[in-house]
């Protein structure tokens, strides 16, 4: 019996694969079940189906790869025991190898931070496996690829802020083998010299290359420049100016600034445009394009993402220059079962999913869309084509990361992206060009920081349009299976379901949310009203002067939230893991008023990063003062006048109904006793509980006074404070209530009609 594979049937084998990994991922059932009710199933579509051999076989490969993407996940997830991540929590010696080339910062704090990858040995002298990040602050040390390593510290997991919103950056590490971190202590890291075999020999060869390209463009042009320019050849963010970095952002063309498929896709046509023009066979070109690709990718350090999209930059070009009809989409196909196959927990990752789908889409769209721009000019049909076809795949999967839709992409891929390729294809060949005539290598580095600074002031122009990008309420999964459904079947009318049910969703009144979002060692509280109205609680601060929450954690949940405008930020005090945060909210979203405690105006400015003048709608709130916002009322019910530190904590409630939330801030026991002899009810159905379930405060008087139902507790992960300390848990427990950790639930979302409360987590 022959059967022939069609190009849909090798599509629903791959779906079928991911859709075996993610019921594993979700539903976790154990594998002996898992396995019986595969065999029951395949046994009943032989049975079903013998007559149609076709059909029986199609269905059994469809239920096999079910059970391969299962079972590879299963045996992918599940770390040996000798993993380094076993040892979390314990302080011990680990020796190892350096994995990749050891990363030197500078923080803003003036410390200098030293980041080594290791391949683990040992671990307090037994036998250990797996892949540790180390980091040092301690003096400098000369280390390379290869060198054996030896450091102390309390192992600890890999974390992520546990938000909606948030990408996943635990299963992408995971996904290359990293389990677990460690601090260095006073000690540092001790490194011994190792001579390596060949091919460590190789690995060091390649980072002299990097390191020459480097050196070369850091003598003729500004550390900006040099470090933008560096990350388009070879990938990394270090150095980068964050202001360009928000630009790229913006004309969604920041995939440029790392190494992607767009970089193979760009060397395999100039390797093309090559041949064509040398009119070599088609064979040699493949060939030559192969070289070329698998050459740049060892040059990138053969980082997991720069080999996913060189695998897949190499089978699409060879489909495409063959010309085989079908050929291109059966190898994508072919190359993303390779991939999860090999490593099933790629298909949680960010740069996996956009340059599959980004891929998929110049592959099926593209061609139609260029058509359809028949009217204009080639070379801006060409390229606006392209882009549109690579966004328009990849929308579902940008809008729920990111929550925007660039709008001046098409105009950053035909004026700006040919300045940058040329760019990368010259700061390549400049580097090798400085190897050998060092002087007109200078001059090659010029013209390339000269090109480089006109496409990024041009990107500049563009990024500051007036709607240049639009900020998108994330989509759920049924509506992107919707989408992805319209635009598979290409039926405007299932497109149209779609454009109903959001704008149904986005006008429709609902319930109130409380969400206490996981914001590591801080405070913050996002309420939304029934109108989708913002009101936020504190916005946690700034971690080790370098990791902005605000920005990087806040800002990214109040997105996926859909919000655009906050109505109120209330602040309990100026501490920085409190306050910090607010700096970047004010900055990119409209603020309407900001609530805060006594400490004067100049305290505020200093941690938002903002100056005095502009902060019009910054007041000291007054104790019994009330706001009413779309049905919500928040009171402030204790606003102490005088004191320092946590003393001056102001106490919020919010109301809604008969279901209250009470706000506590860094409350310490002393201002508990006074606010209850002061006759203050601080009777509430949910307590955020103060500082963070430190023995400060908490009292068991004061808890039997509030007499939550639910306790939140904001704490992050392996803080070196002891939060939340045991007594405060046993004083919660002695007045009943359900406590909640972000440390440990991640974000904390309550929701309420004004009559019942309903409760839901992160990890949940």
């Amino acid at each position: 019996m022959k059967i022939k594979i069609s190009n849909q049937m090798l599509n629903c084998l791959l779906a079928a694969l991911a859709a075996g990994i993610l019921f594993m991922e979700y539903f976790s059932p154990t594998l002996k079940i898992f396995v019986e009710v595969c065999a029951i199933l395949s046994i009943a579509a032989i049975i079903a189906t013998w007559k149609k051999n076709s059909a029986t076989v199609k269905f059994i490969a469809v239920i096999t790869f079910f059970v391969i993407g299962s079972l590879r996940f299963y045996a992918v997830d599940n770390l040996p025991a000798e993993d380094i991540s076993k040892f979390e929590g314990q302080t011990v010696r680990v020796i190892g190898f350096i994995r990749d080339e050891p990363q030197i910062k500078i923080l803003p704090n003036g410390i200098t931070q030293q980041r080594f990858i290791i391949e683990v040995e040992t671990a307090a002298k037994n036998p250990a496996s797996g892949v540790l990040i180390v980091t040092d602050y301690n003096e400098i040390k000369s280390a390379r690829i290869g060198d054996k390593i030896s450091a102390e510290g309390t192992v600890k997991f890999i974390t992520n802020y546990q938000n909606p919103g948030q990408i996943d950056t635990v299963t992408r590490l995971k996904s290359d083998g990293i389990t677990a971190r460690m601090s260095a202590g006073k000690n540092g890291v001790e490194i011994e010299a190792v001579e390596g075999d060949y091919w460590t020999k190789f690995l060091r060869f390649v980072a002299a290359i990097r390191a020459h390209y480097q050196q070369s463009m850091k003598k003729v042009m500004s550390d900006d420049d040099a470090a933008a320019i560096f990350a388009m050849l070879f990938g990394g963010y270090a150095g980068l100016n964050p202001e360009l970095i928000e630009d790229f952002q913006t004309t969604g063309i920041v995939h440029i600034l790392s190494v992607s498929g767009s970089h193979m896709s760009l060397l395999a046509a100039a390797t093309a445009a090559f041949c064509l023009l040398l009119k070599f066979p088609r064979w040699a070109m493949v060939a030559l394009g192969f070289f070329v690709i698998c050459t740049y990718t060892l040059l990138s350090g053969m980082l997991p993402q720069v080999i996913r999209s060189a695998i897949m930059g190499i089978l699409v070009f060879t489909g495409m220059a063959f010309q085989f009809d079908n050929l291109s989409e059966r190898f994508l196909t072919f190359a993303a079962m390779g991939m999860l196959i090999w490593q099933p927990l790629l298909i949680f990752d960010v740069s996996f999913q956009l340059s599959f789908s980004s891929t998929a889409g110049l592959i099926y769209l593209s061609e139609s869309l260029r058509e359809k721009m028949f009217r204009l000019p080639r070379w801006f049909a060409y390229p606006a084509a392209m882009t549109l076809s690579a966004q328009i795949a990849s929308a579902p999967i940008a809008i729920w990361y990111f929550n925007q839709v660039s709008l001046s992409s098409v105009l950053a891929n035909v004026f700006v992206m040919p300045l940058l390729e040329i760019v990368i294809v010259g700061g390549l060949a400049g580097g090798i060009v400085a190897l050998i005539l060092p002087f007109v290598g200078k001059i090659f580095f010029v013209i390339e920081s000269l090109i480089f600074s006109t496409g990024a002031e041009l990107n500049h122009l563009i990024a500051k349009l007036p709607f240049s990008t639009v900020q998108v309420p994330t989509l759920g999964f049924a509506a992107a299976a919707i989408y992805y459904l319209a635009l598979i079947f290409r039926r405007a009318e299932i497109l149209l379901l779609l454009l109903i049910i959001f704008a149904v969703n986005l006008f429709k009144g609902g319930e109130v949310e409380v969400n206490f979002v996981d914001v590591g060692q801080g405070d913050c509280a996002v309420v939304l009203t029934p109108h989708r109205h913002c009101i936020i609680f504190d916005t946690g601060g700034v971690r080790e002067k370098v990791f902005d929450i605000g920005g990087r954690v806040v800002l990214p949940y109040l997105k996926h939230e859909g919000v655009r405008e906050i109505d109120a930020i209330f602040l309990t005090h100026v501490h920085e893991d409190h306050s910090a945060g607010a700096g970047t909210l004010i900055k990119k979203m409209p603020v309407h008023e900001i609530i805060t405690a006594s400490e004067p105006k100049s305290e505020y400015a200093a941690v938002f990063g903002i100056s005095a003048d502009k902060l019009k709608n910054l007041r000291a709130g007054q104790q019994g003062e009330k706001f009413k916002i779309d049905g919500v009322e928040v009171e402030i019910i204790y606003a102490p006048k005088i004191g320092t530190g946590n003393e001056i904590s102001n106490v919020y409630r919010v109301s809604y109904g008969s279901v209250s939330f009470l706000i506590t801030g860094d409350l310490v026991t002393e201002i508990e006793t006074q606010m209850l002899s002061e006759n203050i009810n601080p009777a509430s159905t949910v307590l955020k509980v103060g500082h963070h379930g430190s023995k400060t405060s908490s009292s068991l008087e004061f808890l039997r006074a509030v007499h939550p139902a639910c306790a939140v507790i904001c704490v992050g992960y392996g803080n070196n404070f002891g939060h939340p300390r045991a007594e405060v848990l046993e004083n919660l427990k002695k007045v009943n209530s359900k406590i909640y950790r972000t440390d440990k639930d991640g974000l904390i979302k309550f929701k309420t009609d004004g009559k019942k409360l309903t409760v839901s987590t992160f990890r949940n």
